[in-house]
């Protein structure tokens, strides 16, 4: 009897006959690459409504700069600026009720400020600034608590002059500061409890809150605030650039539950912002100034904006969120501590659709490292203060990613970004030309170093010809200020000059605003112009199509004409995915095809691959028994799509079958004919137990990722050959998870036993058999109905009908081959033929399999004549013929209508030859599908009367 493995084959469905795994089909899991193992996870959904805590948010002028806030206005917007920090000035004397020297100069110069760039409805709260201390309102004062509540009035009177409402006053700033000259400065607690007692019996602050106790370190949070609140605090406040995780998130906890406001005053990081939400704070106020970060966090959580997903990492001082802005505007976030944090990594993890992380995508998972400094670098260029936004997006019109080396293009004029004249020195203006291929009009684009310090969402535009940076002359803030070439600089802190760095901030279409990180404001064409030569500078966001860009391939060429439409579009239904075919673009500039799919005729579509190169591509995002519809378009090279293809329909069978099958034979390729591409990080192919090679993981780093939708279902089958190597204590097989305490894995040894284990909803479940050995053994793991199994070359070693949680239960999506990502510990040895299956194979399916695999009974090519049909097209009968090998109590025949629904099915265990009735069928196309334990082949049928 000839020898086949039904799995070595993937079939072109167009009733050509069998073909292998063709290199020209598609996958929605070809984009799928590696990302760290997450130390945690933010889990969100799109579809709730999320959870809704305002905060009312502030820019600070304890600082005195006009700059911070006009910055912070522009990234936060004026609107969203509720209060602003200033401060009142105990350096001078108070005569005849007046201040007096810098506290007057200074005072004033505050109110002008706050005056002039924002609006007549922010607030003002108040806390001390001091570079020196006058004698009225020193500690040794006996008249101490007295001098400071006028000089804390008289400066309240000012603002209140001015047309500001005072609403917070702050006796003492970060007074738990123990440095001498701050203890000679402003004395103890008990100096700021006297002061806190004087202020309480003014009347001039009956409608003001008393705030404390301001302090830098939140250890001393609540010592502070519990011994002053007696003597009147209505308000807690705490910075945190010392301190305890657990001290900052109780001090907010606690402050509410005493009926008093939350505050932290002065913010440095959104980590901060975001923990401090999370446990109870009701105003944030930014030390310095908002960036693009900040400014995005501020408007995502005004009321209407919703949180939908959070996580920290108490030991490590960081934390992520992902918020939906009131405009419904999805956004991720992430932080560390300024001085605190430690290097963590994050996953968002959008639970209910694929979507793409600036551009990036689609997927569910999407990892971000945030990076701390060093023990001891705090102010040096290794403390970063890391921070960073992600935007999260789905639908038809998706943002280019942004990484590379391009020409940029004017959505006004046509025309291209050029150094002018090809000039490479400082000072090189900047300009608009024609496309010529010079590398004068070539940008490298790139992310900044997430090292870079502060917020690492911003990009770095520098020259391919000068090497030299994209920059804003003079650093200036204002409109029409020019833009030019000019050497890398640096900022005060570390950080490359601000003026030479950008966000990108998209339109529509493939257009983006360039938006510079000091100024906000957006690169143009000067006047709208279209001639060549004309100067581009900066200005204020207008939505003019002259301060649109598009970031093209160098050698694309220029042009905004459409491509024509793909045609034929065809959709086939398989167990567990979709296989599309259709006709190509007739246009010869076209680069790659979206692929749209929608759960409704004409509903909302959503993008689930881009940049296909190929006229056929396999949807295995499916899930079986809903009805999909799709659509595809052309893109060219220089991003122009053109029309739709005409709508199609298919619907997953969800009948048992093979869902992935890697055979390691030096690539993690799916040969299954789902193509759910693996992606491995590190590991070395190498001699293997079946077909010609295995994966060998070193047990320190080497791991597989798996497609995040591979797992989740009712009932699940998982084999593998396994050769573990001596140290695989607590290591996974496999782990399939989505989070911590949602889980289930294999692992070869743990206390001596290998152990199965699933866990849902705090309750885990497991499953114990004799360690593995040394040598190759043949591991399956069955969980379904009848609860799981693990057998181990072909034999049954433990069961338990008590194991009820499925994976459908869990909908793991973080999917790995070889990594325990709880402890980050890694499998070492070797694994071949990885297979998981959507059912519960039985103990005889597994024998068979075994006996399959170890006796060689089939060899790797399946030909043409093991399944025969005749004739085709049929009309009455239609004659099939098929090879014993097939005929097993497990296979199954069927006829499916070209959208997945069974329309027979069709006896195969009496006879090898089957004359099948197909004269009541209507006319049309049709597949017949014969499923075995190795895989499935299937024919197109014609039916015509």
């Amino acid at each position: 009897m000839r020898k086949t493995i039904l799995l070595s084959l993937i079939l072109f469905l167009l009733g050509l006959g069998i073909f292998s795994v063709e290199a020209q089909t598609a996958s929605t899991s070809d984009i799928l690459v590696t990302q760290p193992i997450p130390d945690r996870m933010v889990n969100y959904n799109l579809a709730e409504v999320g959870v809704e805590k305002p905060i009312i948010w502030g820019l600070d002028l304890a600082w005195l700069d006009s700059v911070n806030i006009i910055r912070g206005t522009r990234f936060m917007g004026k609107d969203v600026v509720d209060v602003i920090r200033s401060s009142f000035m105990p350096t001078d004397p108070i005569v005849n009720g007046e201040l007096t020297g810098d506290a007057l100069t200074n005072t004033n110069l505050r109110i002008n400020i706050i005056n002039t760039y924002l609006n007549p409805e922010t607030q003002v709260v108040l806390n001390s600034d001091w570079p020196k201390l006058d004698p009225m309102f020193d500690p040794s004062n006996p008249d101490q608590a007295k001098n400071w509540t006028e000089l804390l009035d008289v400066t309240r009177a000012m603002h209140v002059a001015a047309g500001r409402t005072v609403i917070t006053v702050s006796p003492f700033n970060e007074p738990d500061d123990n440095g001498a000259w701050k203890e000679t400065l402003q004395g103890t607690i008990d100096d700021f409890k006297e002061i806190v007692d004087s202020l309480s019996n003014n009347s001039n602050f009956d409608n003001i809150r008393i705030s404390g106790g301001n302090t830098l370190n939140d250890d001393n949070a609540l010592e502070w605030y519990n011994y002053i609140d007696p003597a009147g605090l209505e308000e807690g406040n705490t910075h945190q650039l010392a301190g305890d995780f657990d001290h900052y998130a109780d001090f907010y906890t606690a402050v509410r539950a005493n009926g008093d406001h939350a505050t932290n005053d002065e913010l440095h990081n959104v980590m901060e912002a975001m923990v401090g939400v999370e446990y109870g704070m009701q105003t944030g106020i930014w030390w310095g100034t908002a960036e693009y970060t900040r400014g995005e966090f501020c408007k995502a959580s005004r009321p209407g904006g919703t949180r939908l997903g959070y996580a920290e990492h108490r030991p490590n001082w960081t934390a992520a969120s992902v918020y939906r802005a009131p405009d419904g505007k999805i956004q991720a976030f992430g932080g560390v501590s300024e001085r605190q944090g430690v290097t963590t990594t994050f996953s968002f993890v959008s639970k209910d659709k694929a979507v793409f992380y600036d551009g990036y995508g689609p997927q569910r998972a999407y990892a971000i490292e945030l990076p701390a400094g060093l023990p001891g670098t705090y102010q040096t260029d290794l403390h970063t203060n890391a921070e960073c936004v992600i935007n999260i997006t789905w639908g038809e019109d998706i943002q280019p990613a942004i990484d590379g080396k391009y020409i940029l293009v004017n959505r006004n004029s046509g025309k291209v970004m050029e150094a002018a004249d090809g000039a490479s020195t400082n000072g090189t203006n900047v300009q608009q030309n024609e496309s010529n291929g010079a590398t004068y009009q070539q940008w490298y684009v790139n992310p900044i170093n997430k090292r870079n310090g502060g917020d690492f969402s911003y990009f770095n535009i520098k020259g391919v010809q000068s090497g030299k940076q994209l920059d804003i002359s003079n650093t200036s803030l204002d409109n029409e200020a020019n833009a030019h070439l000019w050497e890398k600089g640096a900022w005060w802190d570390g950080r490359q000059s601000l003026n030479q760095v950008w966000y990108l901030e998209y339109a529509e279409d493939g257009w983006f605003y360039i938006r510079n990180q000091f100024s906000a404001k957006c690169l143009e064409v000067a006047d709208n112009g279209t001639a060549a030569g004309a100067n581009i500078q900066q200005n204020e966001k207008n939505g003019g199509a002259n301060q649109q860009w598009r970031f093209l391939q160098v050698d694309a060429t220029v042009d905004f004409t459409a491509p024509a439409a793909p045609t034929n579009l065809n959709a086939t239904a398989n167990a567990t995915s979709v296989k599309l075919e259709w006709t190509a673009s007739s246009d010869g500039d076209v680069t790659g095809y979206d692929v749209l799919r929608a759960n409704s005729s004409g509903g909302e579509y959503n993008t689930i691959a881009r940049n296909v190169d190929a006229t056929s591509c396999v949807d295995n995002t499916t899930v079986a028994g809903v009805p999909y519809f799709y659509k595809i378009r052309a893109v060219d090279q220089s991003l122009n799509r053109s029309d739709y293809s005409d709508e199609v329909s298919a619907t997953a069978t969800g009948e048992n079958d093979l869902v992935e099958y890697l055979k390691f034979d030096g690539d993690a390729k799916d040969n299954s004919i789902n193509l759910n591409h693996a992606a491995a990080n590190g590991g070395s192919f190498v001699t293997g137990k079946q077909g010609t090679q295995a994966i060998s993981l070193d047990g320190s780093a080497d791991y597989i990722q798996l497609p995040e939708d591979v797992a989740n279902y009712s009932e699940i089958s998982v084999a593998a050959w396994i050769q573990r190597a001596s140290y695989t204590v607590s290591r996974h097989i496999f782990n399939f998870n989505l989070g911590e305490d949602e889980y289930m894995y294999l692992s070869p040894s743990v206390s001596g036993q290998m152990k199965f284990a699933i866990k849902h909803n705090g309750i885990e479940q497991t499953l114990t058999a004799p360690q593995l050995g040394l040598e190759w053994a043949y591991v399956v793991v069955a969980l379904g109905d009848a609860g799981a199994s693990i057998y181990v070359d072909g034999q049954l070693t433990a069961q338990s009908a008590d194991i009820t949680i499925r994976p459908s239960d869990i909908g793991p999506m973080m999917n790995y081959i070889g990594v325990n990502p709880s402890n980050k510990k890694f499998f070492g040895g070797a694994i071949d033929d990885f297979r998981i299956y959507n059912y519960q194979l039985s103990g005889t399916q597994v024998t068979e399999l075994y006996n399959d695999l170890t006796t060689d009974v089939y060899d790797m090519v399946l030909e043409d004549s093991d399944l025969s049909v005749w004739p085709n097209p049929a009309n009455d009968i239609l004659h099939i013929n098929f090879m014993e090998f097939s005929k097993r109590d497990y296979s199954n025949l069927q006829l499916l209508s070209m959208s997945g629904a069974v329309v027979m099915n069709i006896d195969i265990q009496s006879s090898a030859n089957t004359d099948l009735d197909v004269s009541s069928l209507v006319n049309g196309i049709y597949l017949l599908r014969l499923t075995a334990i190795e895989g499935t082949i299937t024919k197109k049928i014609i039916i015509k009367h």
